[in-house]
């Protein structure tokens, strides 16, 4: 459920800005996200965060929503695929490895930095066939990486601390939050921009209800229980979804051309999956 919901988020996110703006898009994903959860929080008498574990968690909310999401839909706007964004996701168990050690003061091997650059060549190689001369395609591309570096780093820290916070006050206080801060930028830079046309808003309600709360709680609990394995297995599986979603839904047809670039990301992407479940299962014999 988790690798459809999230592998579907691209082209979604891609469709949807067909018809509105970046800014305009968070704010309507985080506001949707509040109001859908809101009365899901009091009908279940679930306990709210003290202002501590509140600004904890506007903390991740910053790197894991703002950031990542806000880095792919400029990205997608500028020109960048939604194919291409799905790629990149690819690559994010190896920067939760390197985040985690980072983090931790300590130097990740060699084997997690090679894995990560021949995932990255292979991603370049796409992108200087997709590009053709179209410059917001390749500061899109960047933002994608921006993107993942984000979401990577707001799951180590989602992982590491302790809250005793359950997983949709969590998200809501998260989605307030983000709701609070995405509104005002988009009416001060966009204004409010949206065209009132069916695929727009079935893009919106996937988004909403498909991405940010079902992916994102599915997301929660998998990090939350230290399945860094299992995660590591899906996102290398996202590009292949992701890209015959983007087909589907945003006519994203793949080039022949792009296939050996394709083959070398997923070469990375396997290997980081490898080293991934090295990884959890030394933990675990630990």
């Amino acid at each position: 459920m988790f690798l459809l919901v999230w592998s579907a988020g691209y082209a979604m996110g891609k469709l949807a800005l067909v018809y509105t703006e970046p800014l305009n898009l968070l704010a309507f994903r985080f506001a949707g996200a509040f109001l859908v959860l809101t009365p899901l929080v009091f009908l279940l008498r679930l306990p709210i965060p003290n202002f501590r574990k509140s600004y904890a968690l506007m903390g991740t909310g910053l790197f894991l929503h703002i950031g990542h999401f806000g880095s792919i839909y400029v990205g997608m706007k500028l020109g960048a695929s939604a194919s291409i964004m799905a790629l990149f996701a690819a690559s994010q168990p190896v920067l939760v490895i390197i985040a985690s050690a980072l983090l931790a003061r300590k130097i990740p091997a060699w084997n997690v930095w090679a894995s990560l650059s021949l995932g990255l060549l292979g991603a370049m190689l796409i992108i200087g066939v997709n590009m053709q001369g179209n410059e917001g395609y390749l500061l899109g591309a960047i933002l994608g990486l921006t993107a993942v570096v984000g979401l990577s780093i707001g799951q180590v820290i989602e992982k590491q601390r302790k809250l005793g916070v359950h997983p949709i006050v969590a998200t809501w206080v998260q989605y307030a939050f983000a709701s609070a801060v995405s509104i005002p930028f988009a009416l001060a830079f966009e204004g409010l921009v949206f065209s009132n046309a069916l695929p727009f808003w079935g893009a919106i309600a996937f988004l909403v209800l498909g991405n940010s709360i079902v992916g994102i709680l599915l997301m929660f609990t998998m990090v939350r229980q230290g399945s860094i394995a299992k995660v590591a297995s899906i996102m290398f599986m996202v590009p292949a979804v992701g890209a015959l979603i983007a087909w589907l839904v945003a006519d994203e047809v793949p080039q022949l051309i792009a296939i050996p670039g394709f083959i070398l990301a997923m070469l990375g992407a396997l290997w980081t999956n490898r080293i991934a479940n090295r990884a959890w299962l030394k933990s675990q014999a630990i």
